[in-house]
């Protein structure tokens, strides 16, 4: 199952095999395609088969992403964000960056888009230059499994150079580097209320489920020193490269 980010049937990222090498566009084309089918599709003339299919499928999409003047909000003088975002639709950009893929929609029990260490992720947003040059990785879950946060965390304190983050940080990020890629782990744990199906014995049963959000983000050194180098805002917690 250990095939390459490059394999020729790229439906999974396997996380433990990424480098710099990752073809955000090639990985995504079919998926964007194939979502873009179904947004357009004739739902009416579909019958009960088709219909579960469109609903249970997973949908995907590609923004552009360009750099735009903060104009004094940020203590940056740039930032960058996508030109279809609420708050950029009217502005103009100072220069274009590249694309942004995002899972829009899932099934968080049933798809996967990345695994980590047998941890399946089902949402993953990936972010290339206009050369499409990897820049940055976002994979999210929710998760009951007490196990699944922790099985990350030892791979990557095994894996990698720990980092030693300032103390605004905040104590739900972990980070991690080696010398293409900057590794950061959040978590927040919160408690969900169960639902039972009507005429389900609740008897016995908690009536809460305990839930651990889990995001994993992977940053380019080179994408990190060139937002650097641009004066582009980044997230506190990211070192400065010199």
């Amino acid at each position: 199952m250990l095939y390459s980010c490059q394999s020729q049937n790229p439906d999974r990222v396997i996380l433990e095999k990424f480098d710099r090498t990752f073809n955000a566009s090639k990985f995504y084309g079919p998926k964007i395609k194939r979502s873009e089918e179904l947004l357009h599709a004739d739902v009416k003339s579909m019958d009960k088969k088709e219909l579960k299919e469109v609903f249970e499928t997973a949908i995907f999409k590609k923004d552009t992403l360009a750099i735009f003047n903060s104009e004094g909000s940020l203590p940056t003088l740039f930032y960058i964000e996508s030109t279809a975002a609420w708050g950029t639709r009217k502005l103009k950009p100072v220069k274009d960056f590249g694309y942004r893929y995002t899972t829009v929609s899932y099934n968080e029990e049933k798809d996967t888009l990345a695994i980590l260490k047998g941890v399946s992720f089902p949402a993953l947003t990936v972010a290339e230059d206009k050369n499409g040059e990897f820049a940055y990785l976002y994979a999210m879950k929710t998760s009951k499994n007490k196990d699944d946060f922790q099985n990350i965390y030892n791979y990557l304190q095994k894996t990698f150079t720990k980092l030693k983050l300032q103390d605004d940080a905040g104590s739900g990020i972990k980070g991690w580097e080696n010398k293409d890629f900057y590794y950061f782990l959040h978590k927040k744990n919160r408690r969900e209320e169960q639902i039972f199906s009507f005429g389900e014995d609740e008897d016995d049963k908690p009536t809460t489920t305990d839930i651990t959000d889990i995001r994993l983000e992977i940053y380019s050194k080179i994408y990190i020193q060139n937002m650097q180098k641009e004066q582009v805002y980044l997230p506190d917690y990211i070192p400065i490269i010199k």
